[in-house]
């Protein structure tokens, strides 16, 4: 009898122990992940001259090779532009995010989890003029051997509160969208929707996207558009308060939404980008 005993405990230690090891290689493949996401990523910097743009911004009537031109200095395009400088001290608003789109900062991280990285920068960038209802993602965020990214809904462009799906274990909440501008790299998209449209969708997220329990499969492993939603993840917040009202921002319609496809959606325009190719964006 107290030699089973010792057989069955053996055993069980042995199974332990083999679980134990199959646990810890897999944590190191998903770290050796990370590490390599991490060593391949290079935020853009422009290898041309900065040129001074101050008449541009004076002028009354841009032509397409001045937006082109002021796309190229500041990361901002002819809607970028329009909107900043249309704000007060708009004009010394758009130097601040030329000075800023030269500037070869310096990116730091940090461990969220073994298999997760977020890449920040203690340099302030200057965000263009928001609207309810735009849209910011970043390619900042690394799970494991996938650069994820994160995305945030727009939903007091004034007032510069957001509302986003930050990760396990934290449910959807209001946020600054200053935690944008310490980011190595980002886009802001504005939907090609009207403001009526885009009116709904703010009000709709505020009052039904916020305190959800983060989930990373929706849509794989729960359904994409339930009629009531119960939890979510940072790129399917965005989709789903769109599609509510008829606008499909996931490029590829697959079941996972990712910030990426966000970021390649038709049915987006750029309002303002940092740190991606100013044509190859985040393809």
């Amino acid at each position: 009898m107290t030699k089973t005993v010792g057989r069955k405990l053996h055993k069980g230690w042995a199974v332990a122990i083999a679980v134990l090891l199959v646990l810890l290689a897999v944590l190191g493949a998903f770290g050796l992940g990370v590490r390599y996401q991490i060593s391949r990523w290079e935020n853009w910097y422009p290898d041309y001259e900065k040129q001074d743009i101050s008449a541009l911004l004076e002028k009354t009537d841009r032509t397409a090779e001045d937006y082109a031109l002021l796309y190229a200095q500041t990361g901002l395009t002819a809607v970028g532009v329009e909107d900043t400088l249309a704000q007060e001290n708009g004009r010394e608003t758009v130097l601040k995010i030329q000075e800023h789109y030269f500037r070869e900062i310096t990116v730091y991280g940090r461990y969220v989890s073994p298999i997760m990285y977020q890449e920040r920068t203690a340099e302030r960038a200057t965000l263009a003029r928001l609207q309810d209802g735009d849209i910011l993602v970043t390619a900042s965020t690394v799970v494991s051997w996938w650069r994820y990214g994160h995305s945030a809904l727009v939903v007091d462009g004034a007032g510069g509160l957001l509302v986003e799906s930050i990760g396990v274990g934290s449910d959807s909440k209001y946020n600054a969208t200053e935690t944008f501008v310490y980011l190595p790299n980002f886009i802001v998209l504005r939907p090609k929707a009207d403001k009526a449209v885009k009116a709904q969708v703010v009000s709709y997220a505020r009052e039904n996207l916020v305190g959800l329990p983060y989930f990373f499969t929706v849509g794989i492993l729960s359904k994409k558009s339930p009629k009531k939603i119960k939890r979510t993840q940072c790129a399917h917040l965005v989709w789903y308060a769109y599609q509510k009202f008829g606008l499909d921002l996931d490029s590829n319609g697959g079941g996972l939404v990712l910030p990426q496809d966000i970021a390649n959606s038709a049915n987006v325009e750029i309002v303002q980008i940092f740190g991606f190719h100013p044509e190859r964006l985040w393809k």
